[in-house]
């Protein structure tokens, strides 16, 4: 597994969704990987704050539960799971262009003192303002293989075309050159979605930081857009809408 020293993913994201209806589409984000001590206020790029403003930006608020957030909260979740040693806590998250934000689903990886991942805490939030995370970590207690899927029974709101029903499969491949994040949903009927996040690592600074910005100048507002054209879509094939439910008080499955 490769060390997960601070960079920008270039990414390309994909949703592929089956029953009742077929729907597809993909779009490009540029991504952040943080390490622990930039979220604890480490040197990080002229362009990029992380509590204040800035060109690109990340807010505390962004991430983890009322004044809990960042890697400590992590590691406390990792210490009542009874994980073993994490050494390393790094956030692969999108950040906010302009100050603007929305992130449908961040992961915070953990590694031992060798690299291996040891776990994955994956955190979802819907448009609703709703969070939910979900602890991935291999059944047999040991380190996440690349070729390793991970399951976790769904708990969360997120598409109004779904029901808090059936099973999520996550798989990671951390690489030197490349990053790479699967997630498979089976709602238990015969429908389901398959998402993906891939993409080139590139470094960390200011450079790429404009280059990003004059890739993808609208950034998050433009994904925001597209998933919510792709919920008209649904909507216009006759797929069912499901109004919001109250979210549970569980917040880690």
């Amino acid at each position: 597994m490769a060390e997960l020293s601070p960079a920008i993913i270039a990414a390309r994201v994909t949703h592929a969704r089956t029953m009742p209806v077929k729907n597809a589409f993909a779009y490009g984000m540029d991504y952040v990987m943080l390490s622990e001590d930039q979220l604890s206020g480490g040197r990080t790029p002229r362009l990029f704050s992380f509590g204040r403003r800035n060109l690109v930006t990340l807010r505390p608020s962004d991430h983890g539960f009322a004044a809990e957030g960042g890697a400590a909260w992590v590691r406390g979740i990792a210490a009542d799971a009874g994980l073993g040693e994490v050494a390393t806590v790094s956030l692969l998250t999108h950040p906010r262009y302009w100050g603007y934000a929305f992130n449908p689903v961040s992961f915070w990886f953990m590694q031992d003192a060798g690299g291996a991942l040891v776990a994955v805490l994956s955190e979802v939030h819907n448009t609703f303002g709703d969070r939910h995370c979900y602890l991935c970590r291999a059944a047999d207690g040991g380190p996440i293989r690349p070729d390793q899927w991970v399951e976790a029974e769904k708990r969360f709101h997120v598409s109004p075309f779904f029901g808090i029903e059936g099973r999520y499969r996550f798989r990671f491949v951390l690489g030197a050159e490349r990053i790479g994040v699967w997630i498979s949903y089976d709602d238990g009927r015969g429908g389901g979605l398959t998402t993906a996040l891939t993409g080139t690592r590139r470094p960390f600074t200011d450079a790429e930081l404009l280059r990003a910005l004059a890739r993808r100048p609208l950034g998050a507002a433009k994904a925001t857009a597209l998933i919510h054209w792709q919920a008209l879509k649904l909507f216009l094939k006759g797929v069912r809408y499901r109004a919001r439910p109250e979210p549970s008080e569980e917040r880690v499955t």
